[in-house]
């Protein structure tokens, strides 16, 4: 009952607490913290370029449309907006933004149709989005050959997609394709426009590694504690697809390979955790491979190989306790921020154990920080998670042989706060053929931390 109760705080707070994919975080409410181009749609609405509508939003998912194309860029280049009528027959003073397309033809950014219209309604397409990017910002001229299997130097638009490609403003996709008659969005121009005006806002044309949380490049080994969190920080928004396929762990010892459950930790950033496939004292490789793409199409420029090594606690606080046929082996090390936990148990006895575990990352043995209170046994602080959403939910059961152990390896995290009452750690070994097997009671074990005697 305390383990479902736990979870489902776990649960409730994440809720609570978590960003989702409908909740904005910024200027318009229908702009979530994941929506691809945020950092750009945030970046014009800082500068006034873009207002969204009365209710809100901006609607990044409908088509832009030539008038609005136009207005964005005018007020991009601070143009004189003032309402009025152009050589264009179908933009008249009446026509939103009309302003802004006279100062545009002023500048040569529109040229129209041959028919003496502009069609302020018509649909953007990825090709026109780069001619009048070309134009507004003069980019420069790039001759690179062309990678595009889609466009051709007698393309009216070729010269422009090379520049907008060239400096990192339009990239194309995956299978090596423009696609320049695609029909833009909102927020896709948005993306666009904001990188022609600020280059950081750019893709990169090589796609590589920018940073390692606690790894300093260089030949040396890296030394990190075992609840440590790895966040890769990439140039470019990275491909989530095959990411755990690609980037892995591999066991020095045995050069066993060590699959990650990798999280998205924003468009060009992921995160995990060391988990129980890991232990103390133990040599690892952490390779991230030429196969993990961006966006953009592009492969890693060039892989890493991080070798990093487990910290081995000193383990200076020990204890032992035999309860019904099991030994309790209990190691700790503790500081004011963690207390770095192993617990070995034990059958003594000549029969076999048998034991279940609550899930299948479950292996039958489980702590948690107590303090004892007036009303008994209460939890407190925190611990180390180990257990990620690939977890099964059913009760695995186990058999332990006469003379066989398992283990527990965890860090627990003490209040930050003082609490009244004194420090317990709580240990259960969970015998039984399900939850139901009342034949078996659980083995429950606590100890509290001034009994450690340090021998």
């Amino acid at each position: 009952m305390r383990r479902l109760l736990i979870l489902t705080a776990i649960v409730l707070v994440l809720f609570l607490t978590a960003p989702m994919s409908g909740l904005a975080i910024g200027t318009f409410k229908d702009v979530s913290y994941n929506y691809t181009f945020l950092e750009e749609v945030e970046f014009l609405s800082s500068k006034k370029i873009i207002s969204g509508y009365e209710d809100g939003t901006f609607k990044p998912y409908n088509s832009v449309t030539r008038g609005e194309a136009a207005i964005m860029i005018g007020r991009a280049l601070e143009l004189d907006g003032e309402p009025k009528n152009t050589k264009f027959r179908d933009v008249t003073s009446n026509v939103t933004g009309s302003g802004y397309i006279a100062s545009a033809i002023e500048k040569g950014i529109i040229t129209g149709y041959l028919d003496g219209t502009y069609r302020p309604y018509e649909k953007v397409t990825r090709g026109q989005m780069a001619i009048l990017l070309n134009r507004a910002f003069r980019l420069t001229d790039s001759h690179p050959e062309n990678k595009f299997i889609d466009i051709s130097s007698n393309m009216s638009a070729y010269q422009s997609i090379i520049n907008a490609s060239a400096l990192g403003i339009a990239k194309g996709f995956s299978d090596g394709s423009f696609r320049p008659e695609v029909i833009l969005n909102r927020g896709e121009f948005s993306a666009f426009l904001a990188r022609a005006i600020e280059p950081s806002l750019r893709v990169a044309e090589t796609f590589a590694v920018e940073s390692i949380s606690g790894w300093e490049p260089g030949p040396s080994m890296e030394a990190v504690d075992i609840d440590h969190e790895w966040v890769i920080m990439f140039n470019d928004e990275v491909d989530w697809s095959n990411k755990s396929q690609y980037i892995y762990a591999v066991r020095e010892r045995d050069n066993k390979r060590i699959n990650l459950y990798i999280e998205k930790d924003g468009r060009k950033s992921l995160k995990f955790r060391l988990d129980k496939q890991f232990n103390f004292g133990e040599t690892y490789s952490l390779f991230i491979t030429k196969d993990v793409a961006s966006t953009a199409g592009h492969s890693l420029a060039e892989p890493l190989q991080l070798k990093f090594q487990i910290n081995q606690p000193d383990f200076n606080l020990k204890k032992i306790v035999e309860q019904d046929g099991m030994q309790f082996d209990f190691q700790l090390d503790q500081s004011n921020e963690k207390i770095f936990t192993k617990v070995t148990a034990t059958n003594t006895t000549s029969e076999t154990i048998p034991y279940i575990g609550f899930s299948s990352c479950d292996k039958g043995l489980n702590g948690a920080l107590f303090i004892d209170t007036k009303d008994g046994p209460t939890t407190v602080g925190s611990q180390w998670m180990t257990i990620y959403g690939g977890c099964l939910t059913y009760l695995p059961q186990y058999q332990l042989q006469p003379g066989a152990s398992i283990e527990l390896m965890t860090v627990f995290y003490p209040p930050t706060e003082p609490v009244n009452g004194e420090l317990y750690v709580k240990v259960i070994f969970q015998r039984g053929t399900s939850s139901n097997d009342y034949s078996y009671s659980p083995i429950e074990i606590f100890i509290p931390l001034e009994e450690f005697d340090g021998k």
